[in-house]
């Protein structure tokens, strides 16, 4: 399955006047959104993916998939499917 067909799991926008971070699981993977973007993440199906837990965090939220340990996290911004690296900065890509 190609990443572009994952299933949305949320939908995400800072409205914040500062970056905010999403923490994808405890791996090294986070999203940097600066003021006004917004995101939607993906990940490959799996068993152990849903529910997702979903805490406040400083600077940010924390991720975590059920049981998966490391899903294939990645966003959709600006029409573009990207991978969820250490970190991904959306302002990179605008």
């Amino acid at each position: 399955m190609h990443p572009s067909e994952y299933p949305v799991l949320g939908e995400f926008k800072n409205d914040s006047a500062k970056d905010m971070r999403l923490f994808l699981e405890m791996v090294p993977e986070e999203v940097v959104l600066s003021p006004g973007q917004s995101v939607k993440l993906l990940a490959k199906p799996s068993a152990g993916l849903l529910p997702l837990s979903i805490d406040y965090v400083e600077g940010g939220l924390q991720i975590h998939a059920r049981k998966e340990f490391d899903p294939d996290w990645h966003v959709q911004f600006n029409g573009r499917v990207i991978k969820a690296g250490n970190p991904t900065v959306l302002a990179d890509d605008e």
